[in-house]
């Protein structure tokens, strides 16, 4: 087995905070109303999710892809509901008005999503 640069144990580490935050955040701003503001946190959490899936899967200290095959693998490891978004336009999704109950399958499926690569993490740094 390959040695884990501390960095990226960190980076990992880095990023799936700060997805675990926003789905948090997310799942506050459904219960206060505000089913736009829950989507923009869900997306960026979504990403981040993929992304360590991504680093877990074609560890990046081991071999660097391209921007444009990084981009492709994160689309590849997207939830179903948040693969769709992405086949229209993302930004003009994330700043149109939401309705809490259009929005709550989405933050779900993102809180799940997030937490599967939770358990994923702390696998991987068991065994690293």
């Amino acid at each position: 087995m390959t040695s884990v640069p501390t960095r990226w144990r960190s980076a990992v580490r880095d990023q799936l905070d700060n997805a675990l935050q926003r789905v948090a955040r997310a799942e506050e701003y459904l219960q206060a109303g505000h089913g736009g503001r829950a989507m923009q946190e869900t997306y960026p959490a979504v990403i981040a999710g993929a992304t360590i899936r991504v680093w877990l899967d074609l560890p990046p200290w081991l071999q660097v892809l391209s921007a444009d095959e990084m981009r492709r693998q994160i689309q590849e490891r997207l939830p179903s509901l948040f693969a769709a978004i992405t086949e229209i336009d993302v930004q003009q999704v994330l700043t149109s008005p939401w309705r809490v109950t259009d929005a709550r399958p989405y933050v779900r499926e993102a809180t799940a999503y997030v937490q599967q690569t939770e358990v994923q993490v702390t696998a991987w740094l068991e065994d690293t």
